[in-house]
């Protein structure tokens, strides 16, 4: 994903994945910093060139980080931003004139920390990418893979977008995977070696095919699977991002409040993939 700007959300325990995402991603692209860190109202500071000394005063963690950030990036790349208030609010507002947009997950029993990530995810226009975990990839079908949910639709397409130039710039391949109940295996044909894992070709490659090839055309460079997992579309999707170095999903629009009613794919992704999730929303 080309980026000039990211948000990071910095704040709460899980901020530091965040930022250490949104760090490597600054250095593949270039892309200048802003980290958000909503505050009490009664901080004495939430201006000013010192912000990153005073975040060393009252939060040692954030402020470390945002030390090594400097560090690494130059000072000139990174701004802190601080106003009191609740975390999702600061994010999204400073997201209006940015690129990208890095949270940390929502942690089960933590109102406060589901509200921030799936906020955000919801409601913030430009792509996020909520990060659950140090970078670290374990076992899976498609480890160290960019995964992209594919089903035909328009926002399946802007997902296919942001996961093909997010694998070119970190030179990964990527796992195009659709979801079908009408399957009970999941199989998943390699364009590179020209392998495959079935004995027929099955419904939904046909699809595959169609989606991936215009960006395929566009990154030659980079490797492509396709796969069509069996089950239903956010389990499928889990399944084969185990592992993996980022899923990239499609969301469709709905306000925060109607899909916690309803559900979504992309929110079950947030609550559980094994992998950073990128919600990338169709204009």
């Amino acid at each position: 994903m080309r980026a000039n700007t990211v948000v990071v959300g910095a704040g709460g325990e899980t901020g530091s994945y965040a930022m250490s995402w949104a760090g490597e991603h600054a250095a593949a692209t270039g892309a200048d910093l802003v980290l958000c860190y909503a505050c009490s109202a009664d901080w004495p500071l939430t201006s000013g060139d010192n912000l990153a000394r005073l975040l060393e005063l009252y939060d040692p963690t954030v402020g470390r980080a945002v030390a090594g950030l400097r560090t690494r990036l130059g000072g000139h790349r990174v701004s802190v931003r601080l106003a009191p208030g609740r975390p999702a609010d600061l994010i999204l507002a400073t997201a209006r004139t940015a690129d990208l947009v890095t949270v940390g997950p929502p942690r089960p029993g933590s109102a406060g920390r589901r509200e921030t990530a799936h906020r955000v995810a919801a409601n913030a226009t430009v792509p996020v990418v909520v990060v659950r975990h140090d970078g670290t990839t374990g076992p899976g079908p498609f480890a160290g893979h960019v995964v992209i949910g594919v089903d035909g639709s328009g926002a399946s397409r802007v997902a296919l977008e942001c996961g093909f130039q997010e694998a070119a710039l970190h030179h990964r391949p990527v796992a195009a995977v659709h979801v079908t109940t009408a399957r009970r295996e999941d199989y998943w044909f390699d364009d590179t070696v020209l392998s495959a894992q079935f004995t027929a070709e099955p419904a939904g490659l046909d699809l595959l095919a169609a989606e991936t090839e215009p960006w395929h055309y566009r990154h030659p460079d980079v490797p492509v699977k396709r796969a069509v997992f069996a089950g239903r579309p956010a389990e499928g999707l889990l399944r084969a991002a185990a592992g993996s170095a980022l899923l990239c999903v499609g969301d469709r629009g709905r306000s925060w409040p109607v899909r916690t009613l309803l559900g979504s794919v992309s929110d079950r992704a947030v609550d559980s993939a094994d992998a950073p999730v990128a919600v990338v929303r169709k204009a």
